[in-house]
């Protein structure tokens, strides 16, 4: 849809950012190291929770989204074009954390459009439609950082490149993003669900003389579990790729447009995930989807290990799989936990995806970089893989029917 193009041109911004950052911040700023780089990381994910909470509670309440996507992209700019031009540490971690405090603000908000764009039957559609463009966009913004990385522009050059970007998303985002001319879609789920429940029950208890179980038959899905799965898979999302820029320049001693090219291809990966989900978004099983990916991923962790003990050309090539491969399996799970979501979540509270989000990303931002300075690269796979495990187990948990007494 023509309003995704301020997204798109937002996430070729932070596509290019996504690899520059812990590099710039390692490797140009003085006193910087990746152990710093997951402390600027953590503390403004964690800081951001509370905002995003804040964001989505007052988007729902005035009930205007376009105006609090605008002052994202506004203020995220202004922020950026400040952060390119400092090189002291102590500012540049101030400014990080504005701009990721201004930059989930557009998150809820854009969450809603969409549900309220689509019938609940195209959710799925909707929401891989949204992430098959924004997914090229981060390809875009990777591979335009490997082509300037690789023509000689300098790191400066390369964050204002950002900044022209970032703002283009928001002259683009000023005359596309409307709100919504009605806002009930999400309201007529929950009225479904409510009314689906009763009618389940009644048809039970007309059963109960034929020996039907009903607490195990009767119930509804698991709301604790599903947050628990959400924070556990964000935070091993974290932990395992916050460090991975460095782990690939120390292990492999690769230069910074490899690094780029490898992304890249973890980017374009996920974005023909969301391409083969967006053709089989009807028939996808949300729960089924979830738990999978989880359990996938707990595996999928672990190979990276191997890296540091083979040869050059098949530590590329392992790494390059594995990046690959996970990029596809992310892409079915963030389709399948945004449509569960907005079934899951109350009105009112849109920001809490956000938010619990941000609480396992917070956390893995801060102990990953410390786990592979401390520990070395390897335990900070182990890590992620068990956080991934329980996520799994989590969802899983989440799937079965909670008795109602």
């Amino acid at each position: 849809m023509h309003w995704f193009t301020g997204f798109v041109l937002h996430k070729i911004a932070f596509g290019l950012l996504s690899v520059l950052l812990p590099l710039y911040i390692t490797q140009v700023i003085s006193g910087g190291t990746l152990t710093i780089w997951g402390m600027i990381t953590a503390s403004a994910t964690l800081l951001a929770i509370p905002f995003s909470f804040m964001w989505g509670y007052f988007c729902d309440s005035t009930r205007h989204y376009r105006i609090f996507i605008l002052l994202s992209f506004a203020a995220v700019t202004a922020l950026l074009y400040i952060f390119s031009i400092t090189t002291d540490l102590l500012l540049l971690w101030l400014l990080y954390v504005a701009i990721v405090l201004f930059q989930v603000a557009y998150e809820p908000p854009k969450n809603v459009l969409i549900a309220e764009t689509y019938f609940y039957e195209d959710w799925r559609h909707g929401f891989a439609l949204y992430g098959a463009w924004t997914q090229l966009g981060w390809v875009v913004g990777l591979l335009l950082g490997f082509l300037l990385v690789f023509l000689g522009l300098n790191n400066t050059t390369l964050l204002l490149a950002s900044v022209f970007l970032s703002l283009l998303s928001f002259l683009f985002s000023v005359p596309l993003i409307k709100d919504p001319a009605l806002i009930f879609e999400r309201r007529l789920v929950a009225m479904d669900k409510s009314v689906s429940l009763v009618q389940r029950g009644a048809m039970l208890l007309s059963r109960m003389d034929f020996g039907s179980d009903v607490k195990r038959e009767l119930g509804q899905e698991n709301t604790y579990a599903f947050c628990a799965g959400l924070v556990l898979f964000s935070l091993a999302t974290s932990v395992f790729f916050i460090p991975l820029p460095v782990f690939f320049a120390k292990t492999l001693a690769l230069q910074t447009s490899a690094i780029f090219a490898l992304f890249l291809i973890n980017s374009t990966s996920c974005f023909l995930g969301y391409t083969l989900t967006l053709r089989n978004a009807n028939n996808l099983d949300a729960t089924a989807t979830i738990r999978r990916a989880s359990l996938f991923r707990s595996f999928l962790v672990l190979l990276p290990i191997a890296v540091g003990i083979i040869p050059f050309s098949g530590a590329l090539v392992l790494s390059i799989i594995v990046l690959a491969v996970m990029g596809f399996v992310y892409a079915s799970y963030s389709v399948a936990v945004l449509s569960l979501s907005m079934e899951v979540i109350p009105q009112g509270k849109v920001g809490l995806l956000t938010a619990l989000v941000g609480i396992g990303s917070g956390i893995g931002c801060f102990v990953g970089p410390i786990i592979a300075d401390s520990l070395g690269f390897q335990y900070m796979f182990i890590i992620s893989a068990s956080c991934s495990f329980l996520g799994f187990v989590a969802f899983k948990k989440f799937a079965k029917v909670a008795p109602m007494w």
